[in-house]
């Protein structure tokens, strides 16, 4: 029996480990999913709980709380939705301020799928060890290709995969902590339309081309689209730290902090023209086809967390974690094109908490519910600096999840949430894309399931007897 269920639980870890980390939307592009299980709860308390091997991303300390060798793999599916209404959107003033042509663009979110892998194993009484394999960070928006907001976004997408080797060891009966290394790849991709005809009044006389003399080539505001595409990757390298304090029985709390990571994302830009627009690049030696570069900085995170048994059959669970969001100043594209003017979009985030609570139901040792809600701040300041690429807002979550244990090794968890958002406002603006003005409302749901194994490398009975 008990062969049979690791066979099962190992083939569906395997499936999860080989479905790609999507771009998947969260507050800012921070990712809190990594266990199945904590969703059920909003990740309250996780760097505290230590419930399984998903503790290696939320606080590597718990691993001195698991025995033996235990397997966590979880699957997601995150459905986001964003929508646009446009409220007077118009191109530059000095253009005339003609309104912007289009539709509201539908709904830009998406379903995608996500997994997460974590393993440890418990060297000796006082040291542990785990390797997790998740992704921190992602979004994806998709705009269609005629809507008002063209020239701002139509494509974005980060992926993200970490790989987090990690250490723990208790140093007394009260106290444990714990540390990881981090390897961090990142692929990213933005496209938008280019407004050839706007682009040619505003840069022509800059390089050699009369403003007087583009609409005489058939390209005025609005009139001949463009499209660029730029796609890059990098790798980063970082740490995380925990320490775990457990002053009662029943009480654990739980201080944690992931580095933020320097991403210098190497790629291309794809330019592609119509006839109508080849004179640009005849004429400026600009929208041609080049390698591309932009700096980027994720985050560093710290959180404070608290587990605390209440009844035999309930426990509380609370969670605050701030966010580095300051970091993200800017993105600058640099083009190896000399000729090719840097694309700059003023970010200016603030930094960002998030605060949450959860209770656990345990009525038998088989089943186990979860209840949760949250609040996420954005780190967007204004509506200035609120684009259709991350159109974030506040978000408010409520979730709930299901835990069923067929032995005392194998557990399965599923878990529910739905989050959603005020709606809010943009006036976003620059000289070549015009002014997109309008409000946004967003809203998402997630599912997930979480496959826990605790791996014993004698044969036994599905409830730990000796066979």
């Amino acid at each position: 029996m008990s062969r049979s269920l690791a066979a099962v639980a190992w083939s569906l870890v395997t499936v999860l480990i080989a479905a790609a980390p999507p771009a998947a939307h969260a507050a800012g592009f921070m990712l809190f999913e990594q266990s199945g299980r904590a969703l059920g709860s909003a990740y309250a308390g996780e760097g505290a709980i230590a419930a399984d091997a998903t503790t290696i991303f939320y606080n590597p300390a718990g691993l001195t709380l698991l025995d033996g060798t235990q397997i966590a793999g979880s699957g997601f599916l995150i459905w986001t939705h964003f929508f646009f209404e446009n409220r007077g959107s118009h191109i530059d003033e000095a253009l005339g301020g003609a309104p912007l042509t289009g539709g509201n663009g539908g709904n830009a979110g998406s379903a995608q799928p996500l997994s997460t892998f974590f393993i440890s194993h418990r060297l000796t009484d006082r040291v542990s060890l785990g390797l997790g394999v998740s992704a921190p960070f992602g979004l994806q928006t998709e705009w269609p290709r005629g809507w008002v907001g063209r020239y701002s976004a139509r494509f974005a997408q980060v992926q993200s995969f970490n790989f987090n080797p990690s250490l723990a060891v208790r140093v007394t009966d009260w106290l444990s902590l714990g540390g990881g290394a981090n390897a961090e790849y990142v692929n990213a991709t933005l496209t938008n339309n280019l407004d050839l005809g706007t682009l040619c009044e505003v840069l022509g006389p800059t390089k050699g081309i009369p403003s007087a003399a583009c609409p005489l080539v058939g390209l005025s505001p609005q009139k001949v689209d463009g499209y660029v595409n730029l796609k890059g990757n990098s790798w980063a390298a970082g740490y995380n730290f925990g320490a775990l304090f457990s002053p009662t029985s029943s009480t654990r709390i739980g201080l944690t902090y992931r580095s933020r990571m320097q991403h210098n994302i190497e790629g291309f830009a794809d330019f592609r023209l119509p006839k109508q627009g080849q004179i640009i690049p005849k004429m400026t030696g600009e929208l041609v086809s080049t390698p591309a570069s932009v700096d980027v900085t994720f985050p560093d995170r710290a959180s404070i967390s608290l587990y605390q048994q209440v009844f035999d059959e309930w426990a509380f669970l609370a969670d605050f974690t701030w966010s580095h969001w300051s970091l993200f100043k800017a993105l600058q594209i640099n083009f190896a094109n000399p000729k090719q003017t840097p694309l700059t979009e003023q970010e200016d985030w603030n930094n960002s908490e998030r605060y949450a609570l959860g209770m656990v139901w345990t009525p038998s040792k088989v089943w186990t519910g979860r209840f949760g809600t949250a609040y996420d701040f954005t780190p967007i300041p204004d509506r200035e600096h609120r684009t259709p690429r991350i159109p974030d807002a506040d978000r408010i979550w409520l979730t709930f999840g299901l835990g069923y244990r067929p032995t005392t090794r194998l557990r399965f968890d599923v878990s529910y949430g739905h989050i959603f958002s005020p709606r809010v406002s943009t006036r976003n603006s620059t000289p070549l894309t015009g002014e997109l003005v309008g409000n946004f409302r967003s809203f998402g749901d997630l599912f997930a399931f979480q496959v826990t194994y605790d791996i014993d490398w004698t044969f036994s009975d599905p409830w730990g007897e000796p066979m």
